[in-house]
């Protein structure tokens, strides 16, 4: 049977929340609040940063299952992640589905690759290296008075009862978590840094076939590899359905590669 962990939070639930106000352990005590008391059994706290690459500030649990994928994500996969890109362009905080960022309908899907994986089983149709396969993710992104902001990822078995009933928590929740993070902020703002965050792939990102492709071209490479369908790159970019697949055959022709897959796969290396 399939128990939701998430419900609707009470006076005693809100309480523990505020008893962390000041704490040096803010963030890994906050995390195991989350997990005690509102029954989420994984997640991770990242430290969003304009124009850097995210860190960590908890995760539960610690030392999480999928170590690689986290690091990759951390390293270099971030910089297509839909809810970090979201963060990046101003997105507004509050609750999400993963697929809420995900623009205009899901990637088309190619075969598996070694690296990265193209599943269509997947909320935003592709899973990077190392993450835990067939999850969907409930975001709540926080925003701070320094710009920086919090990304709260919490992890659910995809087509659960977990995920709504974690959607609906956190919808509740809101309120007082931003509270209590706008107050931890102002007496501890230490205790919501991190000592080092990597460098933002955000020019790597945007040079990607600059030796190859055309402008164009690369336009339309970035929408895919951030997960935009070809109907989806047609609206955005204003250009009819056939011009984009032949953007697309141009894109592979030039880069001699045969699949969404391998453009993913050719992406990560041009990042490493």
């Amino acid at each position: 049977m399939d128990h939701a962990p998430c419900h609707a939070p009470d006076p005693a639930q809100i309480a523990a929340l505020i008893a962390l106000i000041g704490r040096d352990s803010f963030a890994r005590d906050l995390a195991q609040v989350l997990a005690d008391r509102f029954g989420c059994e994984s997640f991770h706290i990242f430290l969003y940063r304009k124009a850097q690459g995210p860190a960590v500030l908890a995760n539960h649990p610690d030392p999480p299952a999928h170590a690689r994928g986290l690091q990759n994500y951390l390293s270099y996969t971030h910089v297509i992640n839909p809810a970090y890109r979201a963060f990046q362009q101003g997105h507004t905080p509050g609750v999400y589905m993963i697929s809420d960022f995900f623009p205009n309908g899901s990637a088309d899907i190619a075969q598996p690759d070694i690296d990265v994986h193209i599943e269509d089983g997947e909320p935003i149709g592709y899973r990077t290296p190392g993450w835990p396969r067939n999850m969907a993710e409930v975001i709540v992104l926080i925003v701070l008075p320094n710009g920086t902001a919090l990304d709260f990822s919490f992890l659910t078995p995809l087509g659960s009862t977990r995920t709504s009933a974690c959607h609906q928590t956190m919808t509740w929740l809101f309120p007082a978590l931003d509270a209590v993070l706008q107050r931890q902020f102002a007496i501890h703002p230490a205790s919501l840094e991190a000592d080092h965050t990597p460098a933002d792939q955000e020019d790597r990102f945007q040079d990607f076939g600059g030796d190859t492709l055309t402008a164009r071209e690369r336009e339309v490479a970035q929408l895919i590899l951030i997960g935009h369908s070809s109907g989806s790159i047609s609206l955005n970019l204003g250009i009819s359905l056939p011009t984009v697949k032949t953007h697309r055959r141009n894109i592979y022709s030039k880069l001699q590669i045969s699949s969404q897959a391998e453009l993913f796969s050719l992406f990560l290396l041009h990042l490493k």
